[in-house]
């Protein structure tokens, strides 16, 4: 009698344990970096295109008149730039020329930033020393600038919660447009490949983590 029993109890725990073990599978919220699948957040964003008056909205709750959109074809752009799975928003402005001074103040609701000057710490050194904080950018009047405002939950752009923006210079050249990143992009975190570039001309911008880069699209140096 006491062998059948055993069995039975053995039977209940070895299927205990079983079941245990793929309830912690399952319950495994992240994987190697290898086997995320290319743009796993963007491929969640579920976000209408955008209007022009919803665009000229967002502007004027962050800059409020300090830019103004330009009028030519494909000058904004959406898509996930930052990798976090909310929709941002792309534009390309010129500078109003009597807001200037609010628009370079150094306590603005945003940063101006060059994206031509991005650095890079080198991959084949282990110990890096940092270069001198790079001087505030201005802008000036006479330039476009590329105007990105990343967004917040699952609306994006569209959310007044939306704050964080930056103006970034050397860029802005319409028309723009959004695309996933390339496999490879040198310099570039590894969220690149959860995120979307911003298209223009010869090249494109990305998110380094930090600040907006640009890269040549031939040589992605």
């Amino acid at each position: 009698m006491k062998i059948p029993y055993l069995v039975i109890v053995g039977s209940t725990v070895l299927f205990w344990s079983c079941t245990t073990h793929k309830t912690q599978e399952g319950a495994v919220a992240s994987r190697p970096a290898a086997e995320v699948p290319q743009h796993a957040a963007s491929a969640q964003i579920d976000s209408p295109p955008a209007s022009r008056a919803e665009v000229n909205t967002a502007l004027h709750r962050i800059f409020a008149d300090t830019v103004s959109s330009t009028p030519q074809e494909h000058s904004f752009a959406t898509g996930d730039f930052n990798g976090d799975g909310s929709p941002d928003l792309a534009v390309v402005v010129h500078p109003n020329a009597t807001k200037l001074k609010t628009l370079n103040s150094p306590i603005a609701n945003w940063t101006i930033q060059d994206a031509t000057n991005a650095y890079f710490p080198p991959t084949n050194q282990r110990v890096v020393v940092m270069p001198p904080k790079p001087k505030p950018q201005s802008a000036r009047s006479n330039e476009l600038l590329l105007a990105v405002i990343h967004g917040y939950g699952p609306r994006g752009w569209r959310d007044p919660e939306a704050q964080q923006a930056y103006l970034v210079r050397h860029a802005g050249d319409a028309p723009i447009r959004s695309h996933p990143a390339p496999d490879h992009v040198a310099g570039a975190p590894a969220s690149i490949r959860q995120s979307e570039i911003i298209v223009e001309g010869t090249g494109f911008l990305f998110w380094t983590g930090s600040q907006y880069a640009w890269k040549n699209s031939a040589t992605n140096q």
